[in-house]
């Protein structure tokens, strides 16, 4: 790619994510910053404790339940359609005990049957639930998880047996021999089975500021020539936010944004992708929760 075409493609980006951007401005409003602007939660009562525990009582029972289900299924079912309704079922059922409603808004973007890379904003161990009620029966999704996930009994047996990506979040360069073979993973998972999740920031944002993100995401859908979907998460970080154990009932809003198209490999492509990407999500947070640092290419 020449230094000519790696502007062309940057400038095009630069648009898909202003546009993006214009077009949620125009229709969230002062209504949206006033329903979620990133007020801190209440303390944890007694009763936001007992349903949250109950909410974690049923997660895992639910995988004693999938677990064999989809070992059973596995034969007949290979693309693991059972398991992605039950997914649903599973998060629906966690938010409720908890008290919390998903809003979901412009979920038009995300086209059935095509795989994408997607990428969040990350507030709350809410979010993954509020992502498999949008988007999971609209494009079948696995995540990017911390590899200390997959030790834990019952839940690492479940997302390794239905397809999730273990990543160590402690290395310190992206292009490390294993943080490589993650994406590698990733990539073939877009290529040939799923959608990936992606969470750039690379962890949770302890205030609900949008933290600087990664270039992971991106170069795993260059690779894999798919389109990356951004999407917003409002509300979770205020109703969960990072170090609380009880969720608070209320609203998490999630915002998905017309895709990006895929770009060429190279650091600047990369890196106008990800700006692009991150202005899009940035686009559908309350004005104080934008800006949390520039982007990072880790």
């Amino acid at each position: 790619m020449t230094a000519e075409d790696g502007g062309a493609t940057r400038a095009g980006l630069r648009e898909q994510g202003s546009a993006a951007a214009s077009k949620v401005a125009s229709t969230a409003g002062s209504e949206r910053d006033a329903r979620c602007a990133g007020a801190a939660a209440a303390p944890a009562g007694a009763v936001e404790v007992v349903r949250t525990a109950l909410a974690h009582a049923w997660a895992m029972l639910f995988l004693v339940v999938l677990l064999p289900v989809g070992l059973l299924c596995f034969p007949f079912d290979p693309r693991q359609k059972m398991h992605d309704r039950l997914s649903v079922v599973w998060a629906r059922g966690a938010l409720w005990l908890v008290g919390v409603r998903v809003e979901a808004e412009g979920v038009q973007h995300a086209r059935p049957g095509e795989r994408y890379v997607i990428a969040a904003n990350h507030q709350s161990t809410l979010d993954i639930l509020a992502l498999l009620v949008v988007l999971q029966g609209r494009t079948p999704m696995r995540f990017l998880a911390k590899r200390a996930l997959f030790r834990v009994p019952v839940l690492g047996w479940g997302m390794r047996l239905y397809g999730h990506t273990p990543v160590d979040r402690h290395r310190q360069h992206a292009r490390a021999r294993g943080a490589l073979a993650d994406l590698g993973e990733a990539q073939r998972n877009v290529m040939q089975r799923w959608s990936t999740m992606f969470f750039p920031e690379g962890t949770r944002s302890a205030t609900g500021r949008l933290l600087p993100f990664r270039l992971g995401a991106f170069r795993t859908a260059s690779a894999a020539g798919a389109r990356v979907l951004p999407v917003t998460i409002d509300g979770a970080g205020a109703l969960q936010p990072k170090g609380r154990y009880a969720a608070a009932p209320g609203v998490v809003r999630v915002v998905v944004h017309p895709p990006l198209d895929p770009t060429g490999a190279s650091l600047e492509a990369l890196h106008a992708s990800m700006e692009a990407c991150r202005s899009a999500v940035a686009s559908a947070l309350p004005e104080a929760l934008r800006e949390g640092g520039e982007a990072g290419s880790g």
